[in-house]
Order: structure tokens, then C-alpha cells, then sequence
């Protein structure tokens, strides 16, 4: 399918790192199927990120992992693919926020979901646009200094759109769920959903089965990372 008319003259393009089609992986829509729209750049720091080739550019050159691709063929290439809902992610794809509104304008009966930081309000446009966004403030284990990695005012603009989620990924239970919880009191952040941080599946099933019972204690969602234990992107 191609995209519609009403982008054929659209020229803008956005950075790219890569797209592929999976399965949501962690959070509220775990396990759908769907598009993924991966932008590079990222503002944040993390010393644990699992994308570093968005914005690691000591160990990366930017040229060979991005690309510029123009915005029209994003959006035919999502509506060849046969699905019902995108993922813009990153990095952190807030840095590209007009190239973001031009996606899900050309996507008409696509879910647009947005997975981002949570340090960047949205513009105007970008509000109407989204289904849900789903919100992943840092925590200390990131490395990232607590203001540089949490900013109330685009917390409360995302909490204000009713279509967010907040996802927390938790290594040390003895400090950083309580560390999670001052951040949700503190802002107000709801649903909460958290989540083992861990790269294998060893990690992710000890890592679920240490936090089943302090999580549903504190009246919080638990979240898998399906990818890794499907094996799958």
C-alpha cells in the first residue's frame, strides 16, 4: 500500500536507526504485534542503555548507524506492513518531535505509541496525535544525575494526556523500588508498570520472580520483556 495522497509532496525526513516489525515487548501492550519506528539521538546518558548505537558516538559512528529517510516512506512502509499499531521509540524520539507528528498524521487507523523518557513536554500537535505514551523516567542506576533525568513539567504534561503509562526498570529491589515510589508519588504517575532489568532470559525470569510479590504490594503492574524471552527483537 502506498502512502496517501496527502503526503506525496511531504519532503521532511527524520534520523532513522532502524524499523522492523515484532512484538511489543514490555509494558501495557506487551506482546502485540506491531511496527517499531526506531529514531536515533538520545539527550540521556544511561550507563546500562541498550541502544547505544543511537547516541554513543565514541563507539559508534553516526553515519553508519542512522540514516536520513524521508518521512512518506516511513509511513508506506508501515501501511505494507499490515498492522494496527506503531512504535516510535529510540533513543529518545522526543528530540524529533515535528518529524513524529508527520508519522502518525500519515498513519490514519494506526495506533501511534510513543515509548520516551519522559524529560521532554510535547508539543501541541503531538498530544492529539498519540494513543498512549509510554513514559520511562531513569532511575539512579542509570548514572544520569537526578536533573538531568527527571523534569516535573514534561512529567505533569504527559500525566495531564490520560494516554500514559509509566515504566520503571528495577535491578536492586532494597532501594529502587522505594526510589520508584517517591518518583510516582512525587509526580503523580499512574499506571505504573515495573520491570527486571536484564538482557538474558536467566536475568528477566530470576529478576520477575523477585519482584511478583513487593510490586503487587504496592498496587503496581508487573511487565515481562517478552523480546528476550522469545527470543525475538
Amino acid at each position: 500500500m502506498s502512502a496517501p495522497a496527502s503526503l506525496g509532496a511531504v519532503t521532511e525526513t527524520v534520523i532513522l536507526a532502524e524499523k522492523f516489525v515484532s512484538f511489543q515487548g514490555e509494558g501495557p501492550c506487551m506482546g502485540q504485534r506491531c511496527a517499531f519506528i526506531r529514531l536515533s539521538r538520545c539527550n540521556l546518558r544511561c550507563g546500562w542503555c541498550d541502544t547505544p548505537e543511537t547516541w554513543d558516538w565514541t563507539r559508534f559512528k553516526a553515519a553508519e548507524v542512522s540514516s536520513k529517510v524521508p518521512i512518506a516512506e516511513l509511513v508506506s512502509w508501515v501501511l505494507e506492513r499490515d498492522v494496527d499499531m506503531v512504535v516510535l521509540t529510540g533513543g529518545e524520539p522526543m528530540l524529533q518531535q515535528d518529524a513524529m507528528a508527520a508519522i502518525a498524521r500519515g498513519l490514519p487507523g494506526v495506533r501511534v505509541q510513543v515509548e520516551t523518557n519522559g524529560t521532554m513536554t510535547p508539543i501541541p500537535e503531538l498530544m492529539s496525535l498519540i494513543d498512549l505514551w509510554v513514559v520511562s523516567p531513569k532511575l539512579a542506576n542509570s548514572g544520569m544525575s537526578y536533573a538531568t533525568r527527571i523534569k516535573p513539567v514534561a512529567l505533569k504534561a504527559l500525566v495531564e494526556t490520560s494516554r500514559a503509562a509509566f515504566k520503571f526498570v528495577v535491578s536492586d529491589l532494597d532501594s529502587e523500588l522505594d526510589e520508584v515510589a517517591k518518583l510516582v508519588d512525587d509526580n503523580g504517575l499512574a499506571p505504573v508498570w515495573v520491570m527486571p532489568e536484564g538482557s538474558t532470559r536467566e536475568e528477566v525470569l530470576t529478576g520477575m520472580a523477585e519482584l511478583v510479590g513487593p510490586v503487587g504490594e504496592r498496587g503496581w503492574n508487573i511487565s515481562f520483556r517478552l523480546h528476550i524471552l522469545a527470543g525475538a527483537r
